[in-house]
């Protein structure tokens, strides 16, 4: 079964329940081919191996002339409908559109949303002769910017579904809908995942870059084979990370929540169960200094798991394992995760390692060599003058 949704990304992303519902029509065996009627970037978006086509002005204009000489009599007609109701360019979207539809196999139209998307579907259906659905929500209802249209559109449609029992009943008060003719089917609210929130969360802050490790953790993690361990990756980078965690087989494990500012960091710091830094040294001699990301995390009071690499030993108590040591790296995360009272253990002493050598006084350090620096410079002027 293939099925044509169309449907905006105007906000940024696919809406998140129109998302997770793609998905399971996906996982259950339904071809979802997308079309956005809007194209922007954001937190949720097409899957890989997911069909999802971007509409072009370009190429909606380039379809006119062709579907004009393939199918001028009905061009015509449904052209002088779409100007009668005020949607020519839903009218001409759809030619566009289905060309793509028909080389894709469609079977079915489903519109989400009863605006735009529910008018170029209904002229979808008409060139194709198709069956169309629609879900709508409340805006479609109360504030509709084409009532007219819409009442025509769902008409045509083989069934309008809506979210709840009291949209059904307005969209019978507001637009003659026979009850029949409409039906609730809930969206998708369900972000549970039981494994996910039981699991122990290891986080690395980083630049996707060598010296950090990343395939180091992955390796540790894939030799431990624990389906009870996630990996919150925090950063961006010239690194391919994510091929990383897929190419060891770990893709599953690990979460990639992209460049961070510090609000969300806190968060993510204080939800974490430890936090990893496997530095290393690369094979052009590039190095670490000692990584602020582990800084942060003690503050915070959290464990933490890094490497005997330059100055981290002198910031970390412990557990430090030695550069490139996956399969140590494997075994101080296993004890991690399985001590719980020694991570609280060792986070509440970390967090004296951040307030006694590397917070406010560090810094008042630095206020004291500026003063010293400039009452030096002072004296130093005073005795230039005398000398004048």
């Amino acid at each position: 079964m293939t099925v044509a949704y169309i449907l905006s990304m105007i906000q940024g992303g696919i809406v998140a329940w129109n998302y997770r519902e793609i998905d399971v029509l996906m996982k259950n065996g339904v071809e979802v081919v997308g079309f956005p009627l809007a194209w922007r970037p954001g937190p949720y978006m097409p899957k890989d191996g997911w069909h999802f086509i971007n509409i072009t002005v370009v190429g909606t204009l380039l379809a006119q002339l062709s579907a004009f000489f393939r199918s001028p009599v009905k061009y015509i007609s449904l052209l002088k409908l779409a100007i009668r109701m005020k949607c020519v360019d839903s009218f001409a979207i759809a030619w566009n559109i289905s060309r793509e539809m028909h080389r894709f196999k469609v079977q079915h139209i489903h519109s989400h949303f009863g605006d735009r998307k529910l008018y170029t579907g209904y002229f979808c259906s008409r060139i194709l002769d198709l069956p169309l659905t629609v879900t709508v929500h409340a805006y479609e209802i109360l504030c509709n910017p084409n009532p007219e249209m819409f009442k025509l559109a769902a008409s045509h449609c083989k069934k309008v579904v809506t979210i709840s029992e009291f949209n059904k009943r307005e969209l019978v008060r507001v637009f003659g809908i026979p009850e029949d003719h409409i039906e609730v089917i809930h969206i998708h609210g369900d972000m549970s995942d039981e494994r996910m929130r039981k699991a122990i969360k290891i986080l690395i802050v980083a630049s996707f870059t060598e010296q950090k490790g990343f395939d180091i953790l992955f390796r540790a993690l894939k030799t431990l084979g624990r389906d009870d361990i996630v990996v919150w990756v925090v950063g961006e980078g010239p690194l391919d990370v994510k091929k990383m965690a897929e190419d060891e087989g770990v893709s599953q494990q690990t979460v990639f929540l992209g460049r961070l500012g510090e609000d969300i960091l806190k968060i993510l710091y204080d939800a974490c169960d430890f936090f990893v830094l496997p530095s290393r040294t690369t094979p052009d001699g590039l190095r670490e200094g000692i990584p602020v990301s582990i800084m942060e995390a003690m503050s915070r009071h959290k464990a933490v798991i890094s490497t005997n690499h330059v100055g981290i030993p002198e910031l970390v108590p412990e557990i430090i394992v030695d550069e490139n040591d996956a399969d140590g790296l494997a075994v101080a995360i296993a004890y991690l995760a399985d001590n719980p009272d020694e991570r609280i253990h060792m986070g509440n002493i970390n967090y004296d390692v951040i307030k006694r050598d590397f917070s406010d006084d560090a810094v008042l350090k630095l206020c004291d060599l500026f003063r010293s620096s400039i009452s030096e410079n002072q004296k130093l002027q005073a005795i230039n003058k005398t000398k004048k």
